[in-house]
């Protein structure tokens, strides 16, 4: 039997788009529609700069005027501001070593695909993450938390069940956008949290389109849970547990290959006897909706996971309760 390379079995044009589709249909965030694409911020990655302006019109507000025969009515502008986009890289290769086990008794194409279209799910699934841990440090470090209700302690162990996420609080957090709390339509918890909610039966499961009783909601909301949710380690012992609530849209993102080779295969002579070594990269952005990107010290390529989750490189540029999401702070 022939060897099986890399080579053989990508064609880099055909290969990238088919990861890129799959990657976003495997990302939960965008299955519950917490994260849509965006194609103006798919467009502004085709051209320069580590940052992308989107401007907005704001709410009109103030009061109606009263009639009058002799003075005229006072013309109202309509004012604008703008959210600062930051574009992203990340990559990622791997040698045929790694997916040796996925050229076994089946399409190679399909298998490696399968392998590389699940990483990168997760990984911008982490990075949103990430993102979304940035917002709120912003919220608890400039806006003296008016979009998270914190009922932690600081040593989790000692948790009662008033630490512990639950339908009182959780309404409390929705109302946090005032009279826009009916666009709620997702929710994002721990695997801890899932628990908390399992036991106190609280998830109802829906069909699927097959029929079938898989996709979980919590008071109504599709409910997307993961251990990459924020989980903080609490002054004394314990953790605290992030609930995010999400607007359909929450996140924006936008993906984009212009000026970088997504895909790449090399045969690579030098060692073992020969490795086929594979190659990835994503250009992308993701926006929080009424947030900008501020970072002060943005000289990086692109930011890190840690410049993401940063309270500092965040600022928000909506009214609160046309953002996008609010949170709970829980023990469990």
């Amino acid at each position: 039997m022939n060897e099986v390379r890399l080579s053989d079995v990508i064609v880099p044009e055909v290969f990238g788009p088919y990861v890129l589709e799959r990657s976003l249909n495997d990302n939960r965030l965008v299955q519950a529609g917490i994260m849509q694409t965006n194609p103006q911020i798919s467009s502004y990655l085709g051209g320069g700069g580590k940052t992308f302006n989107t401007p907005f019109w704001k709410d009109l507000t103030g009061d109606t005027d009263i009639p009058s025969e002799t003075v005229d009515i006072t013309i109202n502008p309509i004012a604008t501001d703008k959210s600062i986009v930051r574009r992203q890289f990340r990559e990622k290769a791997w040698g045929s070593n790694d997916l040796a086990a996925a050229l076994a008794g089946s399409d190679p194409f399909e298998a490696i695909g399968q392998r590389v279209s699940g990483f990168w799910a997760r990984a911008i699934e982490n990075i949103a993450l990430y993102t979304i841990r940035g917002v709120f440090a912003n919220n608890i470090s400039a806006d003296n938390s008016d979009l998270i209700v914190d009922i932690s302690t600081e040593d989790g162990d000692a948790a009662t069940s008033a630490n512990k996420i639950g339908a009182k609080k959780t309404i409390e957090a929705i109302m946090k956008l005032g009279d826009m709390f009916d666009q709620i339509e997702a929710v994002g918890v721990h695997s801890v949290v899932y628990q908390t909610l399992l036991e106190n039966d609280l998830i109802d499961f829906n069909l699927d389109s097959e029929g079938k009783l898989t996709i979980p909601s919590y008071m109504g909301l599709r409910l997307v849970y993961s251990d990459n949710m924020p989980k903080i380690a609490g002054a004394t012992s314990g953790y605290k547990y992030h609930t995010y609530f999400f607007k359909s849209g929450a996140l924006g993102y936008g993906d984009n290959s212009a000026m970088i080779t997504p895909i790449e295969t090399l045969r690579n002579p030098k060692r073992g006897g020969g490795i086929d070594e594979l190659y990835t990269r994503r250009q992308f952005a993701i926006a929080p909706l009424g947030y900008s990107w501020v970072m002060g010290s943005d000289t990086g390529i692109t930011p890190t996971n840690a410049n993401l989750y940063d309270s500092a490189s965040w600022d928000r540029v909506y009214d609160k309760k046309n953002t996008g999401i609010v949170a709970v702070i829980s023990n469990g």
